[in-house]
C-alpha cells in the first residue's frame, strides 16, 4: 500500500540539503576536500529524495483521482 509522504517531512529534506550544500562550500573553501565531498553526496542525495518524494506524492494523487 502506497502512502504519501507528509509535506513537512519533504520541506525538512529540502533545507537540509540546502545545509548540506553550505556546509560543503564552507569546507571546500578551508581546503577541507574530504568533507567537501562527503557534504555534497549528502546535499545531492538529500535532494534526489526529495524529488522522488515529490513524484511519489503526486503519482498518489494521481492514482486516487
Amino acid at each position: 500500500m502506497d502512502t504519501k509522504i507528509h509535506p513537512l517531512v519533504l520541506l525538512n529534506l529540502f533545507i537540509n540539503s540546502i545545509v548540506m550544500g553550505m556546509f560543503a562550500y564552507d569546507k571546500y573553501i578551508e581546503n577541507e576536500i574530504g568533507y567537501s565531498i562527503t557534504f555534497l553526496a549528502l546535499c545531492v542525495f538529500f535532494v534526489l529524495l526529495t524529488i522522488y518524494g515529490l513524484m511519489k506524492n503526486s503519482k498518489i494523487d494521481r492514482t486516487k483521482q
